[in-house]
């Protein structure tokens, strides 16, 4: 019994043990399987999020520049301090598409300043923040378009017609079972079946997403005010010839410029004229000689991007045989290099203004105007600073009115004497609004217009006159009754579409003239009412069935998109069904991928130290 008995005991201590070992194997299995099945749950889930919800993407080219960068170059003006891009897409092309002349044999070296125009040159061997830097990076949302339509002005990603395996990011502007018409900048809508077309409108909070940089005051030129050049902000009186010295003062400094005015009962004005050096003064300036200009002087403002600035040059002008970069350190640009064609100014006039103003008024201030001339037409906004009531008005050579036949728009603002305000307005898609300190002012009704009724007399060409510089001075502020400060004044174009359907350098003009002609004209005022050139701007025209959508690129001279892909002479194609939209004028609903959110990994910089975060520029994609 005792024998048994142990037998027994033994027999069940060693079972014992096997079900602690088995609970423990099965424990072990089962967290093996819990993380394996975790992993793959992880795994699905962000195929679907990719697949379904949202992915990133990274912006290859310059195409919606400056809204979204493609491989570019990051500059501070070495006079004025203004930081700005230029493309470098250019280095990524493949020559043979050139005919050798451009592509993997070229480095960017140089590129334009928009507000004071300096041409910088990049030193590739001493700075490591002139490498070039690869595009945005952006994440999409590809289950926006599965609850909602798509809208008028948003940034898509879609497969490309003419490739579907390769992706496309553009601004929609043309929405299906319409025509649509680019005519002089501005994007024109007829739905099918209607004979009347009409301007295609950007809401408030698109208007400063598609504006370009004109001018900042904020950033002075050093070489300007050692010349002692004229600023662009000057006094102005009716008639005068030169600037009167018993109103606004201008004060500028590297930190900036201050106007100040002791204003009596009389308006007092403050214009911008486009006093933008020649690039004959521009090289006196750079070899240290001596410029003079006219305080009055001024060119038409034109569609100029600074991301086509870019200057280039044979690679092997660039870098010697251990690949290091040449002729940098004393700022000259190596042998050969070339712009491309549009380095000194845009080809295309633009009327299309939104301006900026900080305001200081003392108590005595009865009156702000504030004004931007397009085509002569004066389109004015004033304040009552007794009781902050806003008008909108038209004054031209006829009695204009918006679109009910009415003269006026009124609104209540909070701007009254004493105060100081950041004051916004804005003459887009023949629409006047006005912002104050960053938020859009109601007013009773819509003010919008259309030129196209203001008579016979009327012409859309930049205008000037002995008595009034008009559009050679389009924006102005005017104070009225005491003390008033601008302490800062930023001054944007807005997005010009230019009616072409291909090319490399696109214009407007029917009988093709010159870069040089085109130069000539826009920058001599006299010139603007006997030229023909404004007559000679075309109008392109398509028609979009039901789930057609049109894009365009925000950098219209060098976007390849929707006006110009039936020009291109597409290979055959492997498969007929796959590629059957490559020679189409649209994006069929099928190929769209998402809505573009956010830039949310821009370009690190290389100093101070690698991989710095460029946290400025990380911003939601308007």
């Amino acid at each position: 019994m005792a024998t048994s008995t142990k037998s027994g005991s033994k027999s069940t201590a060693g079972d014992a043990t096997d079900q602690a070992a088995q609970k423990r194997y099965q424990r072990s299995v089962a967290g093996l399987r819990e993380s394996v099945e975790s992993v793959c749950v992880a795994i699905i889930l962000a195929l679907l999020f990719r697949g379904f919800v949202a992915e990133a993407f990274v912006i290859p080219t310059g195409s919606m520049a400056p809204t979204l960068m493609g491989a570019h170059k990051d500059l501070f003006c070495e006079e004025c301090g203004y930081n700005f891009r230029v493309g470098a897409s250019v280095e990524n092309l493949d020559p043979q598409t050139y005919g050798g002349q451009m592509g993997h044999s070229q480095d960017v070296v140089a590129g334009r300043c928009p507000i004071c125009r300096k041409q910088n040159i990049l030193s590739l061997q001493a700075e490591a923040n002139d490498a070039t830097f690869s595009g945005d990076r952006i994440l999409v949302s590809k289950f926006a378009y599965a609850i909602q339509e798509p809208k008028r002005w948003d940034v898509i990603v879609f497969k490309y017609p003419g490739n579907p395996k390769q992706n496309y990011i553009k601004r929609l502007v043309g929405l299906p079972e319409e025509t649509l018409r680019v005519d002089r900048g501005d994007i024109y809508t007829r739905p099918l079946g209607s004979d009347v077309f009409s301007i295609a409108r950007k809401p408030d909070y698109k208007v400063m997403p598609t504006a370009h940089i004109v001018y900042d005051s904020a950033y002075q030129a050093t070489d300007l005010l050692e010349a002692g050049f004229p600023s662009r902000l000057q006094p102005w009186r009716l008639d005068a010839t030169e600037p009167p010295t018993d109103s606004w003062q201008i004060e500028q400094s590297k930190e900036g410029l201050t106007a100040t005015v002791q204003a009596n009962d009389k308006l007092e004005w403050l214009r911008y004229f486009h006093n933008v050096l020649s690039d004959v003064q521009r090289a006196q300036l750079d070899d240290g000689g001596e410029i003079t200009g006219s305080p009055y002087h001024s060119t038409a403002i034109t569609d100029f991007y600074q991301y086509d600035s870019y200057v280039t040059a044979n690679r092997g002008e660039v870098r010697g045989p251990n690949g290091f970069s040449l002729g940098y350190s004393d700022g000259v640009l190596p042998r050969g290099s070339s712009d491309n064609g549009l380095l000194r100014g845009g080809l295309h006039w633009v009327g299309d203004l939104t301006f900026e103003v900080d305001l200081e008024t003392d108590a005595n201030v009865k009156e702000a105007v504030l004004q931007i001339v397009e085509a002569g037409v004066h389109y004015r906004c004033t304040i009552d600073l007794t009781s902050g009531t806003a008008t909108l008005s038209i004054d031209g050579s006829e009695p204009y009115t918006f679109d009910d036949g009415e003269k006026n728009r009124t609104a209540t603002t909070s701007v009254l004497a004493g105060q100081s305000h950041t004051l916004r307005f804005s003459n887009i898609d023949n629409q006047l609004r006005l912002w104050v300190d960053g938020s859009s002012i109601e007013f009773d009704r819509l003010a919008t217009f259309d030129p196209a009724t203001y008579g016979s007399s009327f012409e859309d060409r930049p205008h000037t006159s002995s008595a009034d510089p008009l559009d050679a001075a389009p924006v102005g502020i005017a104070v009225a009754g005491g003390t008033a400060t601008v302490d800062g004044f930023r001054l944007y174009r807005d997005q010009y579409y230019i009616a072409s359907r291909g090319g490399m350098k696109m214009n407007d003009y029917e009988s093709s003239p010159s870069t040089n002609q085109i130069h000539r004209i826009m920058d001599e005022p006299q010139l603007w009412a006997e030229t023909n050139l404004f007559s000679q701007r075309r109008i392109i025209e398509f028609e979009l069935e039901a789930d057609q959508f049109f894009p365009m690129g925000d950098n219209s001279p060098e976007s390849k998109d929707a006006r110009s892909w039936v020009s291109y002479q597409f290979p055959p194609v492997p498969d007929e069904d796959a590629y059957k939209f490559a020679r189409s004028h649209f994006v069929p609903r099928d190929l769209l991928v998402g809505k573009a959110l956010l830039v949310f990994w821009p370009h690190p910089w290389n100093r101070p130290v690698p991989f710095t975060p460029n946290v400025k520029r990380i911003k939601l994609i308007r």
